[in-house]
């Protein structure tokens, strides 16, 4: 039931894209314990209209607390999630406009599973296409500088989506990229897999079990090694649980499609924008509506689910969709108190 005491004292309007972001997000807030940071319950508001929303007390470490609204569209994409976000930011009138969900990660920059907090954002697909070519004409939307360092400090190690890789989960890793073509010793994630000096020890139990081969520097999968992996992955229906993911903080560009042809990070080099580290749907149309609606501060948190290639598939996705949710709710609590809205105190 609709409560007029939810009106006009939002800090935090969160809207997520797909229904399973949505359920990740309202998990992810909720206090794992009694006393601990989070939320106590979510009430339902504005059930029967075209922007019903949950709204709780988020409760900090440090004995503060900030209202988070928390809603969906009811499919993804910007032409869907543009509506229920310009309803209910006149409606709720946040401090902070933010966003938390999944993207498509660039393979040269993030692992998957990794959590992409967007420095800035942009539609990559406005502009002229020719017949040969296309010119982009960006309107970039930029993260408020103090959000970027906060989030370039953010250590995920205390979420319940992370976890150190042991010897095992390095020996899959390393097998995973060799079945997947990739060169192991320039992946960004093999320091997280191998650190020190553990790498020869991997490598040399690998090929004294008949599972890789080296030839000089390289390495490739023998007969055997390419159908264990296979077997691996094929028996994790679920996917990861937990992983050594990173928090990486750059841009991310937004478009009209689903992306699985390998070739758009190449495109987004050449038509402006050198440095993109993820892809997806949404992202601009929540800077955009912030800036245009006045709103302080916008916030967009996504993990990398998949890498916009030929391989895409849903492995990764429940992970990225966790992980995402719980890096925007601790960069919440360790940034409202310093950047925006000083959290009330109870």
């Amino acid at each position: 039931m609709s409560s007029p005491a939810g009106r006009g004292k939002v800090d935090v309007l969160i809207i997520t894209a797909m229904q399973a972001e949505y359920e990740a997000a309202r998990q992810a807030g909720l206090a794992s314990g009694a006393g601990g940071p989070g939320i106590e319950h979510w009430d339902e508001h504005d059930l029967g209209t075209s922007a019903p929303y949950l709204l709780g007390r988020y409760a900090t470490e440090g004995g503060a607390s900030f209202m988070v609204a928390l809603a969906r569209p009811t499919r993804m994409g910007s032409v869907a999630t543009a509506p229920i976000v310009a309803t209910l930011v006149e409606r709720l009138k946040p401090q902070c406009l933010a966003m938390a969900g999944v993207c498509a990660g660039n393979p040269e920059a993030v692992a998957l599973g990794d959590v992409i907090v967007a420095e800035m954002t942009y539609a990559y697909d406005e502009g002229k296409r020719l017949w040969d070519s296309f010119e982009g004409d960006h309107r970039q939307f930029m993260l408020v500088d103090r959000w970027v360092r906060e989030a370039q400090e953010l250590c995920p190690a205390d979420l319940p989506s992370y976890g150190e890789a042991c010897p095992s989960d390095a020996a899959l890793w390393l097998l995973e990229r060799l079945l997947a073509r990739e060169d192991p010793t320039k992946h960004p994630a093999r320091k997280r897999y191998f650190p020190a000096d553990t790498w020869k020890t991997c490598v040399c139990s690998l090929e004294g079990g008949g599972l890789i081969a080296r030839d000089g520097a390289r390495l490739s999968l023998t007969e055997a090694g390419r159908l264990h992996i296979e077997r691996v992955i094929c028996d994790d229906v679920h996917g990861p649980s937990r992983l050594p993911f990173q928090v990486v903080v750059g841009p991310m560009a937004s478009g009209n499609v689903v992306v699985k042809d390998g070739v758009t990070w190449r495109q987004l080099t050449n038509w402006g924008v050198r440095t993109v580290v993820a892809i997806e749907m949404e992202a601009t149309t929540v800077a955009s509506a912030a800036f245009r609606a006045e709103v302080p501060y916008w916030l967009v948190v996504k993990g990398v689910a998949d890498h916009a290639d030929p391989r895409k598939n849903d492995r990764y996705k429940s992970f990225a969709t966790r992980a995402s949710a719980e890096v925007l709710f601790k960069l919440l609590g360790r940034g409202l108190a310093t950047i925006g809205r000083s959290p009330r105190i109870d």
